[in-house]
């Protein structure tokens, strides 16, 4: 290129730190898609927390309608778990288990004898309140507790967690269905209408 050319071009190209009008297209089209990405992601976030699978056992007569995606677990000494598999370190969780309530058998017995079990299996179990509730129309009975959730495996290095739970007693007949919340302390209050909306949709 000889010395008139090049100063033509120069004379021709935008000064350094001058954006074209498609430049500035660009950008804005950028800015607008990753805005809309967004949004998107939120919206169906919320549609995904929204969303829930219905749980049967007609072997206990119960179902309920919980979270989509969660895992669901007969295994233990309870009708059911279901736990979401995302939370971490202390998995949310909810439990239905059925307790025999026949003839002089009281709510306060059915919770002791949850009590003296915990104490011996969870570390630093400690129940802070029963009190008389309005669920659905009808007062039940529901009992505040708190423990320690520790790694069992030496190997796995984290910290202990503070847990929170809640149980709800329902009387129906001669047994008693005792829903269970337990989640993380930091997240406890936040997941706790969740736990509301499944024990709402409890059929027994």
């Amino acid at each position: 290129m000889n010395a008139s050319l090049f100063r033509r071009s120069m004379r021709s190209a935008p000064p350094p730190g001058d954006l074209t009008r498609n430049d500035r297209f660009a950008e804005l089209l950028v800015v607008a898609l990753a805005v809309a990405a967004l949004i998107l992601g939120l919206s169906l976030r919320q549609q995904s927390a929204n969303q829930t699978w219905r749980y049967e056992n007609r072997e206990a007569g119960v179902e309920a309608s919980y979270p989509a995606g969660w895992l669901v677990d007969e295994r233990g000494d309870y009708v059911v778990r279901i736990r979401d598999p995302y939370a971490r370190p202390f998995k949310t969780q909810y439990q239905i288990r059925i307790i025999p309530a026949g003839g002089q058998t009281s709510i306060r017995n059915v919770l002791d004898g949850l009590t003296l079990q915990r104490s011996t299996d969870l570390a630093a179990y400690r129940v802070f309140s029963v009190d008389e509730v309005p669920v659905g129309g009808a007062m039940l009975t529901q009992m505040s507790f708190a423990f320690v959730d520790a790694d069992p495996n030496p190997f796995i290095q984290r910290l202990p967690v503070v847990v929170r739970g809640m149980d709800v007693v329902i009387r129906d007949g001669d047994r008693a269905i005792v829903v269970t919340y337990m989640a993380a302390e930091d997240v406890f209050e936040e997941n706790r209408a969740a736990f509301e909306r499944f024990l709402a949709s409890l059929r027994y």
